[in-house]
């Protein structure tokens, strides 16, 4: 869904399906050992279209526990290292998007740490 020149990333307090169906296509075609990689990507190649509303569609999800809880199962291993590793990727996505000039594509590796449980 498009609003005058940028993606919507929320329709409705909700995320848009397109989003979600772009991020689950990249996460399907990427081997399993990039398929974390390739979601984080897709969902960044979006926000960074509109990080204003990349960033509420953010707080959106982070008040979404049932969202959250499939994402930690997804992401697997153990669930209080996911639950804090999601939570740290949470906390550096929103901080860089509340930036003057928000680069999300720099803190891939550093999100990846967090999400892939790499620490």
């Amino acid at each position: 869904m498009r609003e005058g020149t940028r993606t919507a990333l929320l329709i409705e307090g909700q995320l848009d399906e397109e989003i979600v169906k772009r991020a689950i296509a990249a996460i399907e075609e990427a081997p399993p050992e990039y398929r974390v990689r390739a979601g984080l990507e897709a969902v960044i190649n979006v926000a960074e279209t509109d990080p204003a509303a990349a960033r509420l569609a953010l707080h959106e999800f982070r008040a979404d526990h049932a969202q959250q809880s499939r994402l930690e199962e997804w992401l697997g291993g153990d669930l209080a290292r996911t639950t804090f590793g999601l939570g740290a990727a949470i906390q550096l996505a929103d901080a860089e998007l509340a930036s003057p000039a928000p680069d999300l594509q720099s803190l891939v590796p550093e999100l990846l740490h967090w999400l892939e449980g790499d620490w």
